[in-house]
C-alpha cells in the first residue's frame, strides 16, 4: 500500500474542506449555529442530516445512515475507494464530480500513466519520469536527500532520480480488466512489478536511480531502500540492459544486499 508521512495525512485532513467538495458535488449547505446542514449524499435523504463542521473540517449524518469522519472518509464514500486511494486523490488536487455518490469503484480515477501502445524504451522512460515527479512530491524522500547531502534541485533533475512510494499502480487500470492485466504483464516482463497478482512495485519504498544511454533513453534502474524513508530494509535493484535493448530477458536481477 502506497506510504504517506502522518505529517501529510494530518495536513490533507486539516486543509481539504470537506464544505467546498460536498458543494462541488451539488450539495446545498445552510448554516445552523456553528454547523453548516444539507441532505446527506450517502441515503435516500429528505430532510436534512448532513452535518458538517467547517472549523474542525468533519462531516456526520444525524439520519439513517449515521456515518462521519474526516476529508478522506468523505471521498472513500463518495468515491467507492480505498483509504489510500482516496488520500493520492486528495494530494493531488482531487475535484469531485457532481452528481450522485458511487456506490462501489474499481476505475481508477487517478489520470492514466501508461499509453498502450508505447515500446518498451518509452515506457519505462514514463516510469522514470512518474517516480521523478513523485521524489519531488514527497517531503520525506527530499529530506533523505539532503541528509545525505543532496540538495541541489538541479542534480535531482538532472539526473532524474525517482522514489517509488507504491503509487505506480493506483494508475492502472484494475487487474481484473483486460487492459489492465495487459499493463502489469508488460511491467512484470520489465522488472517494474513483481511477479505476483495483482503485481508489487519491485522498488517499492525505494530512492530510485535511472542509467541512460547517450540517447538519453533509459537502459537501467537501481533502487536504494532506507529505514530513514520507510523501515529498514535496503534493497538494490538492477534491470538487463539486454531486456530493454530487445534481447528478450524478461527478470529483473537482484544485486547482493549490502
Amino acid at each position: 500500500m502506497p506510504y504517506v508521512p502522518p505529517e501529510e495525512k494530518e495536513r490533507i485532513k486539516r486543509e481539504v474542506s470537506i464544505q467546498r467538495l460536498a458543494e462541488a458535488r451539488g450539495i446545498k449547505l445552510h448554516r445552523s449555529g456553528k454547523e453548516l446542514i444539507g441532505l446527506c449524499p450517502f441515503h435516500d435523504d429528505h430532510s436534512p442530516s448532513l452535518n458538517i463542521d467547517p472549523v474542525k473540517n468533519v462531516w456526520n449524518c444525524k439520519g439513517a445512515c449515521g456515518e462521519g469522519g474526516d476529508v478522506v472518509l468523505w471521498v472513500m464514500r463518495s468515491e467507492g475507494i480505498s483509504f489510500h486511494r482516496a488520500l493520492e486523490l486528495l494530494r493531488r488536487d482531487y475535484v469531485p464530480s457532481a452528481g450522485p455518490v458511487v456506490r462501489t469503484s474499481t476505475i481508477p480515477k487517478l489520470p492514466p500513466l501508461i499509453d498502450a501502445t508505447a515500446d518498451d524504451k518509452k515506457l519505462l522512460g514514463t516510469v522514470v519520469s512518474y517516480y521523478h515527479r513523485t521524489l519531488k512530491e514527497s517531503p520525506e524522500a527530499l529530506r533523505y536527500l539532503e541528509k545525505r547531502g543532496l540538495r541541489s534541485g538541479e542534480l535531482v533533475d538532472r539526473f532524474r532520480l525517482g522514489y517509488a512510494n507504491r503509487t505506480l499502480s493506483l494508475h492502472l487500470p484494475a487487474s481484473n480488466r483486460a487492459a489492465g492485466e495487459a499493463q502489469r504483464t508488460r511491467l512484470k516482463e520489465l522488472g517494474i512489478l513483481r511477479n505476483q497478482k495483482p503485481g508489487h512495485e519491485h522498488f517499492n519504498g525505494s530512492l530510485v536511480v535511472p542509467v541512460f544511454n547517450l540517447a538519453g533513453e533509459v537502459v537501467e534502474m537501481y533502487g536504494r531502500r532506507s529505514r530513514r524513508i520507510c523501515g529498514p530494509e535496503r534493497r538494490t535493484t538492477r534491470i538487463f540492459r539486454d531486456r530493454i535493448a530487445g534481447c528478450g530477458t524478461k527478470r529483473p536481477c537482484l544485486l547482493p544486499r549490502t
